[in-house]
C-alpha cells in the first residue's frame, strides 16, 4: 500500500477510557497540588502571625475550666499538656498544685515567679524568650469573682506551629489522593459514556464504508457527538439514494452491455480489463488481460485519445475494434465487433462473382462464336450445325441452373416459417429415390422407419433430400453406397439421414460447407456455385428443423436432418 513505508509505527492503541480517566486525574492531580501549596503557605503564616495569640488564648482558657471546675484540676492540667505546651497550676499562696512532679520545664522558666504574681494579683503576664520563639503567659484562677490561683503557661511557637503544620500537610494529602481519585473515576464515566456514543457511530461508519446503508444510526442529544450522529445520519440517507439511482444505472447499462452482440471492454494501463460484457467473455476466455494483439491499438487510443482498427485478427476471429481513452478512469473503453462471417461473405460473395462472371464468359463466349460460325455458312453444314447447336444448348443450360440457384435462395430467403404439415416420410423418400439415379457402381439404399410422420413441408423436404444425395454421388467413387436412413429420436424428432462412402468433408471445412457460395477445396475445379447445402439449409429452417453434417475425411459424410415429430395421419401428406 502506499506509504506502508514511510517509516511511520503504529503505536498501541490506547482506550478512550484509559486518556480520558488519565486527564482527569492529572487535572485532579494538577489542581490538588496547587490548592496544597497554596493552603500549607497560607496556612503557615497565619500560624506564625497567630502564635501569640494562641498562646495566651490556650492558658486562659485553662485557667477559666479549672476555675470552673470541669473535672479535677490535676486531670485537667494534665490534659492540657501537649507538643510546645506546659501548663502549671498555683494556688493563691503560689503553691503548685498541678501536674505533679513538675518536670524540668518549670525551673527553666527564669520569670515564672513574676508571672505567678502578676496572675495572683489579677494581671495576665505575657513574655517572650529567645527571640520570640517561647511565650510565657499566667493569667488568674476565679472561683466566685475571688482569685484562687493561677495558671502558667509556656508555649513554643516552633513546636506548636510544626505540629499543625505537619497534621495540615497530613489531611491536604490526603484530600489530594481523594481529589485523584475522583478525577479518575469522573474520567472514567464521562469517557464510558463517550466511548458508548462514539463507538456506536463507528460500528454504523464501519456499515456505510461496507455498502449496508439500511442501517439507521442511533441519535441523540444535544451536544457535538449527537450533532455528529445526525450529520452521520443525514448522509448516510443521502448515500442511500445517490446508490440506488446508481445502482439502477448501473443495471440498465448492464443490461443495454450484455444484450450488445458488440464486444465491450474497460483495459487500465497495466492491460488488466476491469469490465466486461457478455460477449466481451466469450472473446477474451479465462483470460484477465486484453488480447495480445489488440495492445497496440490500446495503447494508441490511451496517446491520443482515440484509436480504431477496421479488421483486426485475433485468434481465427477477424474484429473490427475502436478504443477510446478514459482520462479519469486510467483506462481505455474498447468496443470489438465480430466481422469474421460479414467478411467471409464478403470473400465468399466476391468469390461468387469473379466464378459466375467466369463461368458465364464461357457459355457466352461459346453462344457468341457458335451464332458466329453458323452465320457464316455452318448452318448449310448438317454436321457442323448439329455440333454447334447441341454447344448452344449446353451453354444454354449451364446458364440457366446457375440463374435457377440465385433465383431459388432469393425465393427461400423471402421466406418465413412456414405452417407444418403432416409429411409421411416413408412417402417422401421413396420419390427421391424415384427422381435420382444412381451413378454405375453406386448403390442406392432406403432404411425407413415405418409410419413415420414428421412435421413440415413435403416439397421443400424433397427438394432437400434429392440435393443431398446428388452432391452424395458426386463425392462418392465406385464402387460405393448412399444410403437414406430416417427414424425417430426421442419423443419429439424424427431424423433423417444421407450417407455415403466417398472422400469425406475436412475437419477445418465441416462448420463452413452451408455458407452460401462457398465451395469445398477438393470441388473448386468442378462445375458447381457453393449454393446447394446453403439453399438446403434455409429451406430446414423454414420448414422449423435443423440440418448438420458429421464426416470422417477419407471415409464418407453423414449429412442429417431434424424435423418435429408427428403422429401420423389418416390421410399425410406425400
Amino acid at each position: 500500500m502506499i506509504g506502508s513505508g514511510s517509516g511511520e509505527r503504529a503505536g498501541p492503541r490506547v482506550g478512550m477510557r484509559l486518556w480520558l480517566a488519565a486527564s482527569f486525574a492529572a487535572v485532579g492531580l494538577i489542581t490538588a497540588a496547587v490548592v496544597y501549596l497554596i493552603v500549607i503557605n497560607s496556612s503557615e503564616t497565619a500560624l506564625s502571625d497567630r502564635a501569640e495569640e494562641l498562646a495566651v488564648g490556650r492558658t486562659i482558657s485553662l485557667a477559666d475550666r479549672v476555675g470552673a471546675r470541669k473535672g479535677d484540676p490535676q486531670d485537667v492540667i494534665a490534659g492540657a499538656q501537649d507538643t510546645g505546651f506546659r501548663a502549671w497550676y498555683f494556688d493563691s499562696a503560689g503553691r503548685l498544685l498541678a501536674p505533679l512532679p513538675p518536670g524540668t520545664a518549670l525551673n527553666e522558666i527564669s520569670e515564672r515567679s513574676a508571672a505567678i504574681n502578676a496572675a495572683l494579683e489579677g494581671r495576665r503576664f505575657i513574655s517572650k524568650r529567645a527571640g520570640g520563639e517561647v511565650f510565657v503567659v499566667s493569667a488568674p484562677v476565679y472561683q466566685q469573682a475571688v482569685i484562687t490561683g493561677a495558671v502558667l503557661g509556656s508555649y513554643s511557637r516552633t513546636q506548636v506551629l510544626q505540629g499543625a503544620i505537619d497534621q495540615l500537610r497530613n489531611d491536604s494529602l490526603r484530600a489530594l489522593l481523594i481529589a485523584v481519585l475522583i478525577g479518575m473515576l469522573a474520567g472514567i464515566i464521562v469517557a464510558s459514556v463517550v466511548a458508548h456514543r462514539i463507538k456506536r457511530l463507528a460500528s454504523g461508519a464501519r456499515e456505510l464504508a461496507a455498502g449496508d446503508f439500511d442501517v439507521q444510526l442511533q441519535v441523540s442529544g444535544r451536544d457535538e457527538v449527537g450533532d455528529l450522529a445526525r450529520a452521520l445520519e443525514t448522509m448516510r440517507v443521502s448515500l442511500k439514494e445517490s446508490f440506488g439511482v446508481l445502482t439502477a444505472d448501473r443495471d440498465k447499462l448492464t443490461a443495454i452491455f450484455d444484450g450488445l452482440g458488440d464486444s465491450v471492454m474497460v483495459v487500465d494501463t497495466e492491460d488488466r480489463v476491469r469490465f466486461t460484457n457478455t460477449a466481451a467473455k466469450e472473446l477474451l476466455g479465462d483470460s484477465e488481460t486484453a488480447p495480445e494483439a489488440a495492445l497496440p491499438v490500446l495503447h494508441r487510443a490511451a496517446e491520443i485519445g482515440f484509436a480504431a482498427h477496421p479488421a483486426l485478427r485475433i485468434g481465427d476471429r477477424a474484429f473490427a475494434i475502436q478504443a477510446r481513452d478514459l482520462p479519469a478512469e486510467g483506462a481505455v473503453l474498447a468496443v470489438a465487433r465480430d466481422r469474421t462471417d460479414e467478411m467471409r461473405r464478403e470473400f465468399a460473395e466476391r468469390d461468387f462473382v469473379s466464378n459466375a462472371a467466369h463461368e458465364l464468359r464461357n457459355p457466352l463466349a461459346g453462344i457468341s462464336s457458335a451464332v458466329e460460325v453458323l452465320r457464316d455458312g455452318a448452318k448449310d453444314d448438317p454436321e457442323a450445325r448439329d455440333h454447334f447447336l447441341t454447344r448452344l444448348a449446353e451453354d444454354s443450360e449451364r446458364m440457366a441452373r446457375l440463374i435457377q440457384g440465385l433465383l431459388t435462395l432469393a425465393r427461400v430467403e423471402t421466406l418465413g416459417v412456414a405452417e407444418a404439415e403432416v409429411v409421411d416420410v416413408a412417402v417422401a423418400t421413396r420419390d427421391v429415390a424415384n427422381a435420382v439415379t444412381a451413378p454405375k457402381g453406386i448403390d442406392l439404399i432406403l432404411d425407413v422407419e415405418a409410419d413415420l410422420a414428421a412435421a413440415g413441408d413435403p416439397t421443400l423436404l424433397r427438394q432437400v433430400l434429392i440435393g443431398l444425395v446428388e452432391n452424395a454421388f458426386k463425392n462418392t467413387l465406385a464402387p460405393g453406397s448412399v444410403a437414406i436412413r430416417a427414424h425417430r429420436d426421442g419423443e419429439n424428432e424424427v431424423v433423417l439421414e444421407v450417407m455415403d462412402t466417398g472422400t469425406g468433408i475436412p475437419a477445418a471445412e465441416i462448420e463452413r460447407i452451408f455458407e452460401r457460395f462457398y465451395r469445398r477445396t477438393e470441388t473448386r475445379t468442378q462445375e458447381g456455385f457453393g449454393l446447394g447445402l446453403a439453399i438446403a439449409r434455409r429451406m430446414v429452417s423454414v420448414m422449423g428443423g435443423q440440418i448438420g453434417a458429421n464426416s470422417v475425411e477419407g471415409q464418407g459424410s453423414t449429412f442429417w436432418v431434424r424435423l418435429p415429430y408427428k403422429h401420423p395421419s389418416p390421410t399425410p401428406v406425400a
